[in-house]
């Protein structure tokens, strides 16, 4: 959101008639949700780095998977290892 929208929305806020205890709830869903979003969770870290380096295989078969393996045993080059 830029700073207009962003204004225009506290605006809204501050002209409903909310109670303390509804501005407190309303406060901790909106840190709760920033937090999910800030902090990738370590499933998604992974399933990230799987994607980034597997992503090459998306749709292809057995076969084609296990031909390159296979040829990449056969080459003369050591390949760079990622850490995790």
């Amino acid at each position: 959101m830029n700073a207009i929208s962003l204004n225009n929305l506290w605006s809204y806020l501050q002209g409903l008639s909310l109670t303390a205890s509804n501005q407190r709830w309303l406060g901790e869903r909106l840190i709760e949700a920033s937090a999910e979003r800030s902090i990738p969770s370590e499933e998604a870290t992974k399933a990230k780095k799987l994607n980034a380096l597997f992503g090459v295989w998306a749709g292809a078969d057995g076969e084609r998977i296990a031909q390159a393996i296979e040829e990449s045993h056969h080459a003369d080059y050591e390949r760079e290892l990622v850490p995790w």
